[in-house]
């Protein structure tokens, strides 16, 4: 952290900078080789966004904005017509993700599912998430029945163009319209997690706690995975989502893509049941330790310890997910007594210890869906990050719909 000079190079008195992430109107000026006045018009022009310094009259400017800016002397916004490359939806640190900038590990202590899913889609909670009953359609109990052995995305997938249909409102595309088609997407896709009759209006997680026969003790871990995993920026299933919200498409064509995108990831069985193996040896035995040390000998990799994400050649969180960091901090307070915990526990001081990397959210995941008895490849993951996709699709299409490009042709030549 920096402390303020008495002066700044402009003659002014310096503001305090009280956070890294942020530059002062004369820390910006100067990397930006302009003046006061110039920076202050690229604040409308060049998109600098700043805050207000608590307790003065100064503002604070984001730092990413002005490296951008510095990097390059012209404005870069995407074509109206492409899949927008900026959002103002998720911002991911070091060590916290921030949804519209409100901290994702502190909603997650107390919000509820459907006010953060309302925060994402830049909403009210009340216009949204009404206590109306769903409309059931009639086609929905036989064709149930008939993909119940199906997975439960191929499931989803099926259902979803006939729920598209029976609800009157999804071809409202506007932003309030989209939200309100997103909060029936999250209900349905709740019920059909859990192979329910019909949904219900009562909160997400209580939904889910009661039809998964779980102690009530588990409603609040269930929430807080909800919330955690709304959205992650523009991982792969956004990107495809905000393609096909370029077309015009409802919400459950969006969520559909989302769908669609995470099935042919997750159908990689061999990362997957990998995963689940090593937690079910962990799990199992009374010396939990032994699969850990067993990969390590043998020089295999340990899964659920995949290499950190990374962006622009640097890895986004230099001390673990934060995701993951908040529900086994959340799970040391509730599950301390479980078995199946405390062998997880060993395990993973073990890899610590030898390899000093952290566990990926995928396997907290897993051992936590494991623990609520939930399927492989289930719909609860989906159900969470739905809300995410519903969210890139309202923001991509105010963009605009795409329109038809020439492109650039460049195979054989006519003869």
């Amino acid at each position: 952290m920096r402390k303020p000079s008495a002066r700044n190079s402009y003659g002014g008195r310096a503001e305090v900078n009280v956070d890294d992430r942020y530059l002062s109107s004369a820390e910006a000026a100067k990397l930006l080789g302009v003046s006061l006045a110039t920076l202050y018009v690229y604040v409308g022009r060049k998109g600098i966004r700043s805050q207000p310094i608590p307790g003065s009259k100064y503002r604070r400017y984001w730092r990413p904005d002005i490296e951008r800016l510095r990097k390059s002397n012209k404005e870069i916004l995407p074509a109206a017509s492409a899949v927008r490359a900026e959002s103002e939806i998720t911002l991911l640190t070091e060590d916290d993700l921030f949804y519209r900038g409100r901290s994702v590990i502190k909603l997650s202590a107390s919000a509820s599912f459907e006010s953060v899913a309302a925060l994402l889609w830049n909403s009210k909670e009340e216009q949204i998430f009404t206590r109306q009953p769903l409309k059931v359609p009639p086609l929905f109990k036989p064709l149930e029945s008939l993909m119940a052995r199906q997975p439960d995305v191929d499931r989803a997938t099926a259902m979803f163009p006939l729920l598209e249909v029976s609800d009157t409102r999804s071809y409202d595309l506007s932003p309030l319209g989209m939200a309100r088609t997103g909060a029936d997407v999250l209900r349905w896709l709740a019920t059909l997690a859990v192979h329910a009759k019909k949904p219900c209006c009562e909160p997400i997680h209580l939904f889910l706690t009661r039809a998964l026969k779980r102690p009530d003790t588990d409603s609040d871990l269930i929430r807080r995975m909800l919330v955690l995993w709304a959205d992650h920026g523009f991982e792969p299933g956004a990107y495809a989502v905000r393609a096909v919200a370029s077309v015009g498409v409802t919400p459950w064509r969006a969520v559909m893509t989302g769908l669609l995108v995470a099935n042919s990831r997750l159908g990689r069985l061999a990362g997957q049941d990998a995963t689940h193996r090593f937690l079910r040896e962990i799990t199992e035995s009374t010396q939990p330790e032994n699969p850990v040390i067993l990969r390590l000998r043998d020089g295999e990799s340990l899964p659920g310890f995949d290499p950190p994400l990374y962006r622009q050649g640097e890895p986004i969180y230099k001390a673990g997910d934060p995701r993951a960091r908040a529900l086994l901090q959340y799970c040391d307070e509730t599950l301390s007594d479980e078995i199946g915990y405390r062998r997880l526990k060993r395990a993973l001081a073990v890899v610590r210890e030898v390899k000093n990397i952290e566990p990926t959210n995928a396997l907290v995941y897993f051992f936590l869906a494991q623990r609520l008895g939930l399927p492989p490849r289930n719909l609860f993951f989906a159900l969470s990050r739905a809300a995410g996709w519903i969210a890139h699709a309202i923001e991509q299409h105010q963009v605009g719909e795409i329109q038809h490009s020439k492109g650039l042709y460049s195979g054989p030549l006519p003869v």
